[in-house]
């Protein structure tokens, strides 16, 4: 039997064994069967229906969505695989206009480069040496003044009051000297004329022209003025030591008297004001704070590793930061013989041939100080320098495409720095900036 015949006897088969379908009346009367042979006809009909049956089913089915899902993932890899070649073509394929220098031989002159900060070598807080009401100040901020000019006046009621009492006690000590004196005078006539009597009773004794008595009453009488006259010496060097104690007193008050005026210690200029009319000034606290300004300094302060190489009277140029590209002459005046420990670093005074236009003490600045020249030296700006994990080198131009290499560096001269290995004449070398490794580069060469 045939395959055909077999699958068209199945579907006769089940076709006589499924329920037959129902007729009713228009009116809802009791159904009737009705018989059903399955033709030829209707089995091809029924045969094309199992055939198309399994075609909707595997239509449904959703096996076919990963297939789905798979060709939009391809497609996702695809597109971002040509991104990325676009990417990577632009990147390293595009060329940049990149600015470089062709590195030569030149002079380079060495530097040391310090840090400081404006000071007067002659500077003087002034304050008042004793306590009391600041009744004036004569000064302000920015004055000149001399040396011995009143700066101000403090209330000295008081010791006026204490020195005029004083001057009294002096007045009246001279006046009991005189008198001591006086008395001395008297005590000398006392002695004369009791010297006198008693050299007469002396030559009367001798030759029994008086008694022993008048003798003796006139002994008495000289040594009585004798002790008289000590006594009168005695008065005039009390009174004479009273007058010189007077006298220190009264020196000692119109000190005190005079240090209620205060002064100005040398020629200058008024830095600071630290007090005011009425306020109480006390020993020690500062009323003004006069500089020199002959004596101003810029203290520079520089690495260790340079002390060897700074010597007094050396040039130097100074540069201020309220001054950009001006650059004031100065001179080495003196080294500091003491490092700090913790920064390594020692001081140099720097006196400038001109002071900066408003200077002012703290005024920062920069002392450079030229301590060798040496020739034919390679060197690169050292805005060129680029660190990779602490170690410097530089973009160079290879085969056409950006290249950073390390490089050794030396001394510093300017704004130039050394390039002791690394670089060789002819190198080419690109500013930094936007510049990654493999990138092409066009347009290098010297730059200004």
């Amino acid at each position: 039997m045939s395959i055909q015949a077999t699958r068209q006897a199945g579907v006769a088969a089940g076709s006589a064994l499924s329920p037959l379908p129902r007729t009713g009346t228009a009116a809802g009367g009791p159904a009737t069967l009705e018989g059903h042979v399955a033709s030829s006809d209707d089995s091809s009909h029924l045969h094309d229906q199992d055939r198309a049956r399994p075609a909707r089913v595997a239509s449904a089915r959703p096996a076919s969505r990963p297939r789905r899902k798979g060709r939009a993932f391809i497609i996702l890899v695809a597109a971002g695989v040509a991104i990325a070649c676009v990417f990577l073509a632009l990147r390293y394929g595009l060329p940049r206009q990149v600015v470089g220098r062709i590195v030569a031989g030149s002079t380079l002159v060495v530097e040391r480069n310090g840090p400081g900060t404006l000071d007067a070598t002659n500077r003087s807080a002034v304050s008042a040496r004793v306590q009391g009401r600041i009744a004036a100040i004569d000064v302000d901020l920015n004055d000149a003044v001399k040396a011995g000019q009143v700066i101000a006046e403090i209330a000295s009621e008081d010791l006026r009051s204490q020195l005029q009492a004083v001057v009294a006690s002096q007045e009246a000590a001279k006046v009991a000297i005189l008198q001591a004196k006086a008395e001395r005078e008297r005590s000398e006539a006392e002695v004369a004329n009791a010297q006198a009597t008693f050299r007469r009773q002396s030559i009367l004794l001798e030759k029994n022209s008086t008694p022993q008595g008048s003798y003796d009453e006139a002994q008495a009488a000289l040594r009585s003025a004798e002790a008289g006259m000590a006594a009168a010496e005695a008065a005039v060097a009390q009174a004479e030591a009273q007058e010189r104690s007077a006298e220190a007193t009264v020196e000692l008050h119109r000190a005190q008297l005079e240090e209620t005026t205060v002064r100005a210690p040398f020629d200058g200029v008024v830095i600071a004001r630290e007090q005011n009319a009425g306020n109480i000034a006390t020993p020690g606290a500062p009323i003004v704070e006069i500089v020199d300004p002959s004596t101003i300094v810029l203290k520079a302060r520089f690495d260790e590793s340079a002390i060897a190489s700074v010597e007094p009277g050396q040039k130097v140029d100074l540069r201020f930061v309220s001054q950009p590209g001006e650059i004031i002459p100065g001179h080495v005046l003196r080294l500091s013989r003491q490092v700090d420990t913790e920064t390594r670093e020692f001081t140099v005074d720097v006196a400038p041939d001109e002071l900066p236009r408003n200077w002012a003490i703290g005024q920062r600045g920069t002392a450079v100080i030229a301590v060798e020249v040496k020739a034919d030296v390679i060197s690169v700006p050292s805005r060129d320098i680029v660190r990779r994990d602490g170690q410097a080198g530089v973009w160079t131009l290879f085969e056409g495409r950006a290249s950073w290499i390390p490089v050794e560096l030396g001394e510093i001269g300017g704004s130039l720095v050394e390039i002791r290995s690394g670089l060789r004449e002819g190198d080419v070398v690109l500013s930094p900036g936007r510049i990654f490794e493999g990138m092409r580069v066009r347009g290098a060469g010297d730059a200004p």
